[in-house]
Order: structure tokens, then C-alpha cells, then sequence
């Protein structure tokens, strides 16, 4: 955790006007969060919920965020096709093989945290959470 209570966001699988899901710290160990949805206002809500995460799962995060920066840095350099999204072919095997690891993984279960972020998105992007009841 920084000094001014921000963390690190190691991952962002879900956008839609910011952040909605992926892998960040809370008190400094990873959780996978994501941005629960406000069906009476059509819209995103400022609340998260957080669940922590085991080390093994965090590095499969990992793994896969580094195969969809790889796609990103070569799509941005016009490398790559938005059809190839998220990966690039050479990282597709590995990709789809991470997905189905992690699709019963990354969930939110009984024991998660519920919180709104402060999101600063940079190099690197970081989070403040506040917990809520």
C-alpha cells in the first residue's frame, strides 16, 4: 500500500467508463473485484465487491493480463487486428486455457468485501479502496 492508502490495480478485465473488474490489492493483498450493476438507474454503481485471492489464482491473472498487454502493445502498433482480440495468435492456446481456469476462479462468493475505489488511472494505475458496510 502507498502513503496516500492507494494500491495497486494489477489487472483491468472489465471497462465501461472506468474500471469494472479485474485484479487489485486491498491492505495490500490481491482480490479480484468487480463493479456491481444498478438496475433501477440502468448504470454501474460506485459499489465493488472484492474477494480475495489464493496465490495460484493471482498468478493465472497475471499470466493472462500479460498475453492481453502483449495483443494491446501489438494491436497499437497496428501489429494486430481487433479480430485477434484479446490475444495474439501465437498466445490464443495459452489464453483460452487460462480462461477456463480462471472463469470458476475470479468469482465473487459468501466472503467478499464490499467497497467504492478511487481509481487513478496511470503508469501505474492504483486504487484507493473504502470499505462499506
Amino acid at each position: 500500500m502507498t502513503d496516500s492508502g492507494y494500491e495497486i490495480v494489477h489487472t483491468i478485465t472489465d471497462w465501461y467508463d472506468g474500471a469494472r473488474g479485474g485484479v487489485a490489492d486491498l491492505n495490500g493483498k490481491p482480490h479480484h473485484y468487480e463493479c456491481q450493476f444498478d438496475d433501477p438507474t440502468d448504470d454501474y454503481s460506485a459499489t465493488y465487491f472484492l474477494q480475495p485471492l489464493d496465490p495460484e489464482t493471482f498468478a493465472l491473472a497475471l499470466e493472462d493480463w500479460q498475453i492481453w498487454l502483449r495483443w494491446d502493445a501489438a494491436f497499437k502498433e497496428q501489429k494486430a487486428t481487433i479480430e485477434t482480440h484479446p490475444a495474439l495468435p501465437a498466445d490464443r492456446e495459452r489464453h483460452d486455457e487460462l480462461s477456463r481456469l480462471l472463469a470458476d476462479r475470479l468469482v465473487i462468493g459468501s466472503g467478499h468485501i464490499k467497497a467504492t475505489g478511487d481509481f487513478k488511472y496511470g503508469e501505474p494505475t492504483l486504487v484507493k479502496w473504502t470499505v462499506v458496510p
